[in-house]
């Protein structure tokens, strides 16, 4: 099942920023007190599962937001929004309806009464995101702009994989999915696993880890904006193929691109950096050589993609293992430098060796 996206005004008035900082800037114990004595012995058992901690960060629109709320699953993200600014992104774990466990927690709201819509956070990750590059995301073809996403709104399918794929967002529960497939015991099975296409996925205003134990958003904002331009530039000069996300036990690739007929173009892994320095460029290869090997189809070329362009001595080490080097021209463009043809054809057992190669 498709993760969907919620818009979620959380930050707009008073008392809104007063439930924020109480029950999502830090989170609320539910294993004692009045929210405890609320909770059915369901409610209470589920919440234990997914935070054994007894602690998490809760949410919950009133009645009015009823027929969006109950749509929303284990997995969907959630984008708090206020003061021009998605201010966080979140992960949903539990989600149940009962208005005594929202009273527990908030006080209710004066037109629509309790928040009883409730729905926990398996993964938090607070965000300094302008509405004015979500607008881009959102926006529907003729719009004309000016969204301020005052009332909440559920994205599915496609708008919501537009948004998840411009924002690179990458959560706890498809990674464990992914993780889990890869774990099946699977008779006479590759040393390496084969991954999955899909639509590309969070950014914040520098580097971070959200709260889940588990894997959840890998988030460099700089990052995500560089993949969205060199995506637009590649169609814009004309490159048709389609633009996807390699999934993996390992982990998602920022783009994948596919020919949609085979023959008509080259299978290409991208991975993007925000710094061109040899520390980064070196991430960049490791990477790409653990995604190449997971690979749905044989690639052609693996490339690394930066905000700047990296020195000749990493541009050529790159080149010696096959992989070429893309960064911003300066000019609104990019410059490619494909990599020694003899290398590809030498390095292409590197990358996906017979192993892996027969099971694809």
């Amino acid at each position: 099942m498709s993760t969907s996206v919620l818009i979620q005004p959380s930050f707009g008035n008073p008392q809104a920023r007063t439930n924020y900082s109480k029950t999502l800037a830090q989170p609320f114990p539910f294993d004692n007190g009045a929210l405890r004595d609320a909770l059915t012995l369901a409610e209470y058992e589920h919440l234990l599962t997914l935070h054994p901690e007894r602690s998490a960060r809760f949410w919950a629109p009133p009645r009015n937001q009823d027929k969006i709320m109950s749509r929303l699953k284990k997995g969907d993200v959630v984008l708090f929004t206020g003061q021009n600014h998605v201010q966080a992104i979140g992960e949903v774990g539990v989600s149940f309806r009962n208005p005594d466990a929202g009273n527990a927690m908030w006080p209710p709201q004066p037109t629509h009464g309790p928040y009883l819509n409730v729905y926990s956070l398996i993964s938090f990750q607070e965000t300094e995101i302008p509405y004015t590059d979500l607008r881009k995301l959102t926006d529907a073809p003729n719009s004309k702009g000016g969204d301020n996403y005052m009332g909440a709104r559920l994205y599915d399918n496609v708008r919501a994989a537009r948004i998840l794929d411009g924002l690179l967002i990458e959560t706890a529960t498809e990674y464990a999915a992914t993780a889990e497939l890869a774990a099946a015991e699977v008779p006479d099975a590759p040393l390496w696993g084969q991954g999955a296409v899909v639509g590309a996925e969070a950014h914040n205003k520098d580097s971070a880890t959200g709260t889940s134990p588990a894997r959840t958003f890998v988030a460099d904002r700089a990052e995500a904006r560089l993949v969205v331009d060199y995506k637009d530039f590649l169609h814009a000069n004309g490159d048709r193929r389609s633009q996807q996300r390699l999934k993996s036990e390992v982990g998602f690739s920022d783009i994948y691109l596919l020919p949609d007929t085979p023959g008509r173009g080259a299978a290409e892994i991208v991975e993007a950096k925000s710094s061109a320095s040899h520390s980064k460029v070196r991430e960049a290869l490791a990477q790409l050589l653990d995604y190449v090997i997971h690979a749905t189809t044989e690639v052609d070329a693996p490339t690394a993609l930066f905000e700047g362009a990296p020195s000749a001595r990493d541009i050529h080490w790159l080149g010696n293992y096959g992989i070429g080097c893309v960064f911003r021209d300066g000019q609104g463009g990019f410059t490619i430098i494909a990599p020694p043809a003899f290398r590809v054809e030498t390095m292409k057992q590197v990358w996906q060796p017979t192993s892996a190669v027969g099971a694809l």
